[in-house]
């Protein structure tokens, strides 16, 4: 579970998921480990893909920088091309997005994460519990920072939207708790810094029920859920952080400018255009 702050003075960072559209928060964190240093945040929580640069921007070497520069290059370099989402595997029958490339080809080895640091930071990963149908906020150490990842970015249809984790059957955070504000303030944090990679304005529309039966054709519950209650849970987040308890600030990065980027664009250009944009957005806030 999410700890409490430790003072009134504690200060969250929550990144929200999106697929490909987190080129934008990855751009924002990526001017953030520049102007304002994870040290600054007694918890991070990440959704989905927004783990993934999350990840990165946790683990920052202050000195170095390694993690800024890991941020660009995966965004700009990396996630574009076929091999991790290739919409040829559609004629195979096969899914369209590999966690596995992600997870082992870039976190493991191009691109190393600092796993030791995790040891320094109150560092959360949401996933949807498929057997509870709740959230779970799992705090990220060395050992189980991959595995966590693999249940974390389980996108439903581009993957097969499930993964084991020891006694847990878990899903993409997204589902559930989209944005999870109102566990974060639930428990005590004042100071809220929010990188969104939608419009604050945006609100979403109930999932079709096709769509719902193609991301979770086995799994009933899960169906209704999608179909019924994701779009309130996600809706409900958004009028809370466009009002916010009178004692809650909150701080809000994100998207001002429509690039036309959907959750599983691989056109590079429109990918670096995200990142500049996450980037310029962060740094308006974050460089005074």
């Amino acid at each position: 579970m999410i700890p409490k702050p430790k003072s009134k003075k504690s200060q969250a960072l929550i990144v929200e998921g999106g697929g490909m559209k987190g080129a934008f928060a990855g751009g924002a964190l990526a001017a953030m480990c520049k102007y304002y240093p994870p040290k600054n945040f007694d918890l991070m929580l990440g959704v989905s893909a927004g783990s993934c640069s999350l990840a990165y921007y946790a683990t920052e070497d202050e000195k170095k920088l390694i993690s800024k520069k890991s941020i660009l290059s995966i965004w700009r370099d990396e996630l574009h091309k076929d091999k991790f989402i290739s919409f040829k595997e559609l004629i195979k029958l096969k899914r369209i997005m590999k966690r596995e490339y992600i997870v082992d080809e870039i976190f493991r080895e191009k691109y190393k994460i600092l796993l030791e640091k995790f040891k320094q930071i109150n560092f959360y990963i949401t996933v949807s519990n498929l057997k509870t149908l709740v959230p779970n906020y799992i705090k990220v150490n060395s050992e189980n920072f991959f595995e966590v990842l693999r249940s974390a970015i389980s996108l439903p249809i581009a993957t097969k939207g499930i993964h084991f984790l020891d006694d847990l059957f878990l899903s993409d955070g997204g589902i559930m708790d989209p944005i999870p504000i109102k566990t974060v303030i639930q428990k005590g944090y004042k100071d809220i810094t929010l990188v969104l990679n939608h419009p604050r304005d945006y609100f979403s529309k109930p999932t079709h029920k096709l769509l719902s039966y193609l991301s979770f054709p086995k799994l009933k519950p899960i169906r209704d859920f999608l179909t019924h209650e994701h779009h309130v849970k996600y809706n409900e987040a958004k009028e809370l952080i466009l009002n916010p308890p009178k004692d809650v600030k909150v701080k809000i990065i994100d998207p001002k400018e429509d690039i036309g980027a959907s959750m599983l664009t691989t056109n590079k250009k429109k990918l670096i255009r995200l990142i500049e944009h996450g980037w310029s957005e962060a740094e308006k806030i974050f460089s005074r």
